[in-house]
């Protein structure tokens, strides 16, 4: 019986360990998952991140005369200016928002993402 050399031993070690590895990026994984849908092409602040917010941030805690962490949500200003913290705290697991809540959506949090950016447009 004919036993393999080490070099092809070593390639085919090689090859199979290279193929059992990948990584998860969430926009390939959304753009090519049909179930589970996000579209990220044109995220709007009107369309998508107010309802985020009127929904997960501000029945409660950052709107109003005393808001969570001073942070008014339903001010457009204020969301554009806290636009990198707001990412920040909404992907933090140690802080994570909303408090005392499940994390937001991932589809809900890639939009916040791609609202940020792009630059935290008013549109």
């Amino acid at each position: 019986m004919k036993t393999l050399s080490k070099p092809l031993l070593s390639a085919i070690f090689i090859a199979m360990a290279l193929s059992s590895c990948y990584n998860d990026n969430k926009e390939e994984v959304y753009e090519n998952n049909t179930d589970n849908t996000c579209d990220t092409s044109s995220v709007s602040y009107a369309n998508d991140i107010t309802p985020i917010f009127e929904q997960s941030c501000t029945s409660g805690c950052h709107s109003g005369t005393n808001p969570a962490a001073n942070l008014d949500l339903t001010d457009f200003n204020e969301a554009k200016n806290s636009a990198n913290e707001i990412v920040n705290r909404i992907n933090d697991i140690g802080a994570l928002m909303p408090q005392g809540g499940p994390s937001l959506p991932d589809c809900e949090i890639l939009k916040i993402e791609t609202w940020v950016q792009d630059g935290a447009p008013n549109n």
